[in-house]
């Protein structure tokens, strides 16, 4: 015990990542389990709905409780009996799975409660809502709707009576509600949506038929969209350096328009609604300019997104750490160059975290990153070397007992799974690659094959297919993506002030995505880009033992290898060889045993 105690090392603190993937198991159980006891009631009133409601959740609450209670108690006395010194661990990892289980069952119930989603389990009709837009304007995923955006319902009335901008008389007739839905929108209303305002939208508010967002709103031709509340001044002043980076890539050409705004802030260019409003100004005369009012080219966009997905480099177009590090690179680089003490420089760089998330496009990977950067922040602040391991188990802890709903999503998943597969296998197949490639292959590949680790088992829950040639992809862009995410970072910056200076940030970061888009059309056009694979939970199940079979005939290798040299090189030296240690030990005991009971003889 103590010579395990003496080997602990705090470079190295993976203590709390069996307790984080402990809550997310039981969290992600807790909602299936759920929506499988949910899915049978099939309430008339919205007095059943509540009813059902409250027994399913109490069933499922007593189910959960008592089986995480057997289970504790058998390891408990099991860990006991055998005085294992991970009795400790076992313990909080099933006081977490506790935790995981209530809060996730609880925040369904709520929603399960709510009225609004009573309403569309019921009725599915027209009715009126007051909701808060949560995030920006986008183009919308159906086909009869123009854009789409997310809100959190506010209250719900069945009033058939429309209400007019500032009007206050509904208020009486409406039930609160805390709901979050996805309200789809004609191009009508595209344009006076703004993120953070409160609106009245009158819509037919239905169940989702997919995605996370349980509800949906549709909004319809003629139906009224007012304005109750402005959006705070920080909400207008950031979608107003928005509109204003976007205004400056619709200068360059199609694959700019997509890619740099994909690169810098997680949305794709022709996802975005609301630059026509932005207003125009002048650029510079040396710069490639193309007219903003030209639409982009929907075959083009679509082949593009298509290749990009085909060739393993989709996840360019999403926010990651990557922003951030570089961001707090360059800010401590600054302080070290002002002398700035470390207390004060983590607190510019916390600030520019804070900042950096506000900008970018809402996104599950944003929130991880936030977090977790925050967290190395106070390490580097107070003097502590960053623990990468134990700062994205405390990310998880934190974010999935305060929104249990995050266990489902895709985004964080991918995201976590990516950062823990290259915090522990990059620098070791690194060091095994050095040894055939120069360093700077060697990293880039070892980076890209420690993500993909435990990416590609969730990436074939949502996707039935294997991208052969994301290594070489990742490998030709990666010499490309430091400087264009910067550079669209700068001009993201300095648009709203400096039009002129962001049209020429945003020039340079599309010769970078240029990069990107060849390499994206020539991989993705290939017949072997991607390998069709089961799907479901039985093909991510597949991948994971094929990478465990992968990963162990790459150890049987090496040691193979290993050995025949070591007997290659013990060859040319004078002497016996004697074999493995273990083997050594056994004959000379042996030899010992027999001399001691017979002395007579010499051991042989």
């Amino acid at each position: 015990m103590m010579d395990w105690m003496l080997r602990e090392q705090g470079s190295r603190d993976w203590r709390l990542l069996p307790v984080a993937l402990t809550l997310w198991s039981a969290s992600l159980s807790a909602h299936l389990a759920f929506d499988e006891w949910s899915t049978a009631a099939q309430p008339e009133t919205a007095k059943t709905a509540i009813n059902n409601a409250i027994s399913t959740s109490a069933t499922a609450l007593t189910h959960v409780m008592t089986a995480i209670a057997i289970i504790l108690s058998v390891v408990l006395i099991m860990a006991m009996r055998l005085r294992t010194r991970w009795m400790g661990t076992v313990a909080v990892c099933l006081a977490v799975a506790c935790i995981g289980g209530i809060t996730a069952i609880a925040a369904d119930s709520v929603a399960w409660r709510d009225s609004a989603s009573v309403w569309a389990r019921n009725h599915g009709t027209l009715t009126q809502v007051r909701a808060t837009v949560i995030a920006p304007m986008v183009a919308s995923d159906r086909r009869e709707y123009a854009c789409q955006a997310d809100v959190r319902l506010n209250g719900i009335s069945t009033d058939t009576a429309i209400p007019s901008a500032r009007s206050e008389q509904v208020k009486p007739t409406m039930q609160r509600s805390s709901a979050q839905a996805r309200v789809y929108m004609p191009a009508q209303h595209c344009s006076i949506i703004h993120r953070g305002a409160v609106y009245h939208l009158s819509g037919t508010l239905q169940e989702s038929e997919y995605g996370r967002m349980p509800l949906w709103l549709l909004v319809e031709d003629g139906s009224a969209v007012a304005q109750v509340e402005e959006p705070p001044w920080y909400r207008a002043t950031i979608e107003h350096m928005q509109q204003s980076f976007f205004h400056a890539t619709e200068r360059l050409s199609d694959q700019g328009r997509i890619l740099v705004p994909g690169l810098t802030m997680g949305v794709l260019g022709q996802d975005y609604v609301g630059v026509a409003d932005a207003p125009a100004y002048e650029t510079s005369s040396n710069m490639p300019t193309t007219s903003h009012t030209n639409a982009i080219n929907e075959t083009y966009s679509s082949t593009l997104e298509e290749r990009f997905q085909r060739s393993g480099i989709m996840h360019l177009m999403a926010v990651s750490g990557g922003h951030f590090v570089l961001l707090a690179d360059m800010v401590r680089r600054t302080c070290m160059r002002l002398l700035l003490t470390r207390s004060v420089s983590a607190m510019l760089m916390a600030c520019s975290y804070v900042l950096l998330a506000l900008l970018m496009f809402p996104g599950d990977s944003v929130t991880r990153a936030l977090i977790m950067g925050l967290l190395g922040i106070a390490a580097y602040g107070i003097g502590r070397r960053s623990q990468s391991v134990s700062a994205l188990s405390w990310t998880v802890i934190i974010v999935l007992i305060v929104n249990p709903d995050m266990s489902r999503s895709y985004g964080f998943a991918l995201s976590s799974a990516a950062v823990i597969g290259i915090v522990l296998f990059a620098k070791p197949l690194s060091d095994a690659f050095h040894r055939l490639l120069p360093k700077p292959i060697a990293q880039m590949t070892a980076m890209t094959m420690g993500a993909q680790i435990f990416t590609l088992p969730i990436q074939i829950l949502m996707e039935p297919e294997l991208p052969l040639l994301s290594i070489p992809a990742n490998l030709l862009v990666s010499p490309f993506v430091g400087f264009a995410t910067l550079t669209g970072l700068m001009a993201l910056f300095c648009a709203w002030c400096a039009p002129w200076l962001a049209g020429l940030f945003a020039w340079i970061a599309s010769l970078g995505t240029l990069i990107m888009e060849q390499v994206a059309m020539l991989i993705g056009a290939s017949d072997w880009a991607v390998l069709p694979w089961p799907d479901g939970v039985s093909g991510a199940v597949l991948m994971l033992a094929a990478e465990g079979g992968l990963a162990a005939l790459a150890v049987f290798t090496v040691r193979v290898v290993r050995r025949c040299g070591q007997e290659d090189a013990d060859a040319d030296l004078p002497g016996r060889h004697f074999g493995s240690t273990r083997r050594l030990r056994m004959m000379l005991w042996w030899r010992e045993t027999r001399r001691l009971l017979n002395p007579d003889t010499d051991g042989r």
